[in-house]
């Protein structure tokens, strides 16, 4: 994966427009971080992929050029901007991934509540009877979007994703989230649960 050689000066200039080959040169660097990146990511992201975070790499680059002190070959600073976009979009969709597989999980605590034949409890105040009482709150006061914006936000996905999910935007989640939590509250009030006593055992309640 070798580049033909030029100076530094001469890789500054091409990638600012400069020169009559400046094209060329510029679409000689491309190539060469797309073999570096397949290379470095070994499949683990499509090869269209690819050729996106090589774009990205591209335009850090030329945004980086003021940076560029000249302490190692031109070539050699550029891979180093390109592996390191390319390891964020890696972690990225790892994170993204985690969090799928968490609201997976919600959805089918989601689908157990409402397939779930769940009484409703006598008043109390113990904290499994608070559990049980929530749950059947969930199950039969909340709307399914309601249910699964609870359960998500209980489980600690962020809200931008649950919105993602939701297909919706944050202010949106945000009064469905609130009204469902007004529901919950009011059922939990006349099941003979004290506010107290909501405010200091729901969060554990439905873990």
């Amino acid at each position: 994966m070798t580049l033909e050689h030029r100076s530094n000066d001469e890789w500054i200039a091409a990638l600012r427009g400069l020169g009559p080959r400046s094209a060329e040169v510029v679409g000689m660097l491309e190539g060469y971080l797309q073999r570096v990146l397949r290379r470095v990511l070994h499949g683990r992201i499509p090869t269209e992929d690819v050729t996106e975070l090589v774009q990205e790499s591209l335009m850090r680059i030329v945004a980086s050029l003021a940076s560029f002190r000249g302490d190692s070959a031109f070539p050699t600073w550029a891979t180093g901007i390109a592996t390191r976009v390319a390891f964020t979009e890696l972690r990225r969709r790892h994170v993204r991934e985690e969090r799928r597989q968490e609201f997976d999980g919600v959805l089918d605590d989601v689908r157990q509540l409402a397939s779930r034949n769940t009484p409703a409890p006598e008043a109390a105040m113990s904290r499994s009877q608070l559990t049980a009482a929530l749950e059947h709150a969930i199950a039969t006061r909340l709307t399914e979007r309601q249910r699964v914006a609870v359960l998500a936000e209980l489980r600690g996905i962020p809200t931008i994703e649950i919105a993602e999910r939701l297909q919706t935007n944050q202010n949106a989640l945000y009064k469905l989230t609130h009204d469902a939590r007004k529901k919950l509250r009011q059922a939990l009030l006349e099941q003979g649960f004290t506010a107290d006593s909501i405010h200091e055992h729901a969060s554990e309640a439905v873990r």
